[in-house]
């Protein structure tokens, strides 16, 4: 039987990129300051230019789904684990070459570094979330001696960006150039993703914009609805002889006196009316309970937005009481999912081609890590905790009551039940007791007797 094959792994080399071609500056296109009117039939119509992978309108609506207040919070909150998780740099293995290229590395992809900032990973962590898929730019500056190339990753807005079916890639506009193909690991480019298949049908921006415009429905309606049903109304009646309207379909200056006095005691927002002496004016009020949809459509939005968000209803009373694990209010697994797409294109699209460039090959590449919480630890440790305070328990209750012997094989086996270590029981041996021989006793046969003190000459 053959030997089992190694792990597949890709090693960039120096040779593999332009270093001519990466200082070059990339920038993006100006960004439009056009005003967008959204109604349904728009924001379907960004919905569907989402699902193709062309993300401009779909990017000028997801900026204007964050006017909402739920939509706004959930995402922000969202956005809560990127900001608030600590970070290291980790070699690949032990060597003292690797650890002194992660030395260098701290500098710029540490927690300080310089090359990689938490608010670019913030913007990153929120067109990912949005729209499944996001991208980024690294910024190439060879130092003045020549000794080291510097990275720089900066976002790259999302809204420049298609995916072209027919050559099966991402295709970006440039600032002064043609449109370019975006290649992942190329030294320039990276691509933060969670599906290798279509990650753009992911994002939360399909489900946002239709919740941003039923929320928003309901909001109007509901306000529509408290102006006609909560505000008083003033309704005149002119009195007998006194016209409403001249020839000219004008109100008479008497009417004109009449509407004038109405609103003065009436308040800006509310309406008044007139109307010619001997008109009837029927008020038909609606006594149903269907006012209360305003309520449902508004609250089932705010929890809707957290779902969409942070994959939980913030109605549960504490997290992790519906039985799922969250971190930062945000579940568990999205904020895993998120992390490790980030840290994986980080790796593989800046950090290994800075390795390669500057120390010959990736092989040295540091790798960055967010540090998250081992919820299973704490559960473990929180168990054998519990079950030790409750071993050593039995054991003093079984020791207090004197009926039965604690021995060792009680405590082994009472360990075993809980699943504990068991401790060793202390033998108290007592110290053994010497008694001196009289004066006047024989020694035994065979030992010397003690000699004598030795006596003082006479000084003369």
């Amino acid at each position: 039987m053959g030997a089992p094959s190694k792990r597949a792994k890709k090693i960039r080399v120096s040779s593999d990129f332009d270093l001519i071609r990466l200082a070059a500056e990339t920038r993006p296109p100006k960004l439009s300051t056009g005003l967008y009117a959204w109604d349904l039939d728009s924001i379907r119509r960004a919905r569907e230019e989402q699902m193709r992978g062309r993300f401009e309108l779909p990017a000028r609506l997801a900026e204007a789904t964050r006017t909402d207040y739920a939509i706004f919070s959930a995402f922000l909150n969202r956005l809560a684990p990127q900001r608030g998780l600590p970070i290291a740099l980790k070699p690949p293995n032990d060597s003292a070459r690797a650890k002194r290229v992660l030395f260098e590395g701290e500098a710029l992809f540490g927690k300080q570094g310089v090359g990689i900032h938490p608010d670019t990973l913030t913007d990153i962590d929120g067109t990912l979330a949005n729209h499944g898929v996001a991208f980024g730019v690294n910024v190439v500056t060879p130092r003045e001696d020549g000794s080291r190339v510097d990275f720089e990753v900066k976002t790259w807005p999302i809204e420049f960006v298609r995916w072209d079916a027919t050559r099966s890639a991402f295709r970006t506009r440039v600032e002064g150039a043609d449109e370019q193909t975006i290649c992942h690991g190329d030294g320039r480019w990276i691509v933060f993703k969670m599906h290798e298949h279509e990650p753009w049908k992911h994002g939360a921006i399909l489900s946002a914009g239709m919740l941003w415009a039923d929320h928003a429905l309901g909001l109007r309606d509901r306000s529509h609805a408290g102006t006609i049903r909560g505000n008083g109304k003033y309704v005149g009646t002119l009195p007998e002889g006194i016209a409403l309207q001249d020839a000219e379909g004008q109100l008479t200056p008497e009417a004109a006196a009449f509407v004038q006095l109405m609103r003065d005691l009436a308040s800006v927002e509310s309406p008044v009316g007139l109307k010619p002496f001997g008109a009837v004016l029927d008020l038909i009020v609606d006594n149903s309970q269907g006012w209360q949809i305003f309520k449902e459509i508004i609250d089932g939005g705010d929890k809707a937005a957290d779902k969409i968000y942070l994959g939980r209803d913030v109605t549960v009373a504490s997290a992790g009481g519906d039985g799922v694990k969250y971190l930062f209010g945000v579940r568990d697994d999205l904020v895993e999912g998120t992390c490790s797409a980030i840290s994986r294109g980080l790796l593989t699209g800046t950090i290994e081609p800075w390795a390669a460039i500057n120390y010959g090959d990736s092989t040295l590449a540091p790798y960055r890590e967010y540090l998250l919480p081992d919820a299973d630890q704490d559960a473990r440790r929180k168990s054998l905790a519990e079950r030790t305070l409750a071993f050593y328990t039995a054991i003093g209750m079984a020791t207090r009551t004197s009926i039965f012997d604690v021995d060792q094989t009680y405590v082994d086996t009472l360990a075993k039940d809980y699943d504990v270590a068991a401790p060793k029981l202390k033998v108290l041996i007592p110290p053994a007791t010497v008694v001196a021989p009289p004066q006047s006793q024989t020694p035994p046969t065979g030992v010397p007797a003690p000699a004598s003190p030795p006596k003082l000459a006479a000084v003369p």
